[in-house]
């Protein structure tokens, strides 16, 4: 009789263990729900945890890649930190030993420059030249073609007003 009270009790504790945590979790519930509904339609179920195993592969990928490119760019940091400082230390060496040399050549380069850009205005000086003469050549070939068309239209009416004067002078004589 103790033995089946004890049972008793340990059956009670564990049914209203499990309907608590079933009420507070009710995701537990849905999760049942859907490994029925899985049961019941075994391809659909198969097809669709395929796909679902196929994006957590891609989402997994996704992560070791990102956790690898983190990595090498930790690792080339500081040997990229290193390459930098013996660039500037060896410019800084050399501007300090062969300042005066620098001075001259800075000269020299800024002259060739100035003269690179007087030639070079002097072109586009000659340049505009010759376009603007063109310019003038094609207004003026312009103005006498339309003073030719011009002088063409005066003519044909001219000829236009003594046709019309001799046949109303035939009509009169006629």
């Amino acid at each position: 009789m103790y033995s089946w009270l004890t049972g008793e009790h340990i059956q009670n504790t564990i049914t209203s263990y499990l309907h608590k945590f079933a009420t507070e979790e009710p995701i537990l519930l849905r999760l049942l729900q859907i490994l029925g509904w899985g049961l019941n339609h075994p391809i659909v179920s198969l097809v669709t945890l395929l796909f679902v195993i196929a994006i957590l592969w891609i989402i997994i990928k996704a992560i070791v890649r990102l956790i690898e490119t983190a990595s090498w760019s930790i690792l080339k940091f500081p040997l990229k930190l290193i390459q930098f400082l013996i660039k500037v230390s060896y410019f800084t060496f050399n501007s300090l030993k062969g300042n005066n040399d620098n001075s001259e050549l800075i000269a020299a380069n800024s002259i060739a420059i100035h003269q690179d850009k007087q030639q070079r205005l002097t072109e586009i000086y000659r340049r505009l030249e010759t376009i603007q003469d063109e310019q003038q050549q094609l207004l003026q070939e312009a103005a006498e073609l339309i003073a030719t068309e011009t002088t063409r239209i005066k003519i044909k009416e001219l000829q236009l007003n003594q046709i019309i004067a001799n046949s109303s002078e035939s009509e009169i004589t006629g």
